[in-house]
């Protein structure tokens, strides 16, 4: 057996008053953090379009390298690939005379 209640009408406008209030603090509460979210995606945009024109310029100076200096350090890397084999060579057979020794 249950007892029908019946809400007055001050008891409605204070739960309405509650509710508008829950419901006002979580829409601040969404707000806020979109506003936050907005202003991380402007600044990684500006980040994005600052790293986009310094790779076009990195790039544009490698296409602008002279052939003769490529050509210059790849006879460079040659011969220090030489000198490096030559010191090796030498390096044992220094290793190898003074352990006879």
């Amino acid at each position: 057996m249950s007892i029908p209640i019946q809400p007055d009408i001050e008891s409605l406008k204070l739960t309405l008053w509650v509710a508008g209030g829950v419901i006002s603090l979580l829409i601040l509460i969404v707000a806020y953090f979109l506003r936050k979210q907005i202003e991380v995606s402007e600044t990684l945009a500006i980040a994005v379009n600052h790293l986009t024109t310094t790779v076009k310029l990195i790039e544009k100076e490698q296409a602008e390298r002279d052939p003769r200096t490529e050509r210059r350090l790849d006879d460079h890397d040659e011969r220090i690939g030489t000198c490096e084999d030559r010191l090796t060579a030498m390096e044992t057979m220094c290793s190898y005379m003074h352990k006879s020794c």
